[in-house]
């Protein structure tokens, strides 16, 4: 098998399971966790990123904290509170990146 040098471009990209820190989200209600989100979202951190993590979606078609969380986040990249925001690739929360 030959030899392949890795790709510089991997380094570009965000990888959300190499976040700093991570907001356990689980359980809550979409206030709730639009609160915590907000008070994360406020605080003085040191930390430049932040794993969101909440429940996944079950069978039973209620909603899940994506939409809510996603809106909140979404708005605070536009405000210039955060820098980046991806999606987890199982669906179940956010990957974001403060400005550094």
């Amino acid at each position: 098998m030959p030899f392949f040098d890795a790709n510089p471009l991997e380094k570009l990209a965000l990888q959300p399971d190499a976040a700093d820190a991570e907001l356990d989200l689980h359980g809550l209600t979409a206030a709730q966790a639009i609160q915590r989100v907000e008070q994360l979202l406020a605080s003085d951190t040191t930390v430049t990123s932040y794993a969101i993590r909440f429940d996944a979606a079950t069978e039973d078609g209620r909603e899940t904290l994506f939409l809510p969380v996603g809106r909140c986040l979404l708005e605070a990249r536009r405000t210039g509170r955060i820098a980046r925001c991806l999606p987890l690739t199982a669906g179940n929360g956010f990957f974001i990146a403060f400005k550094d």
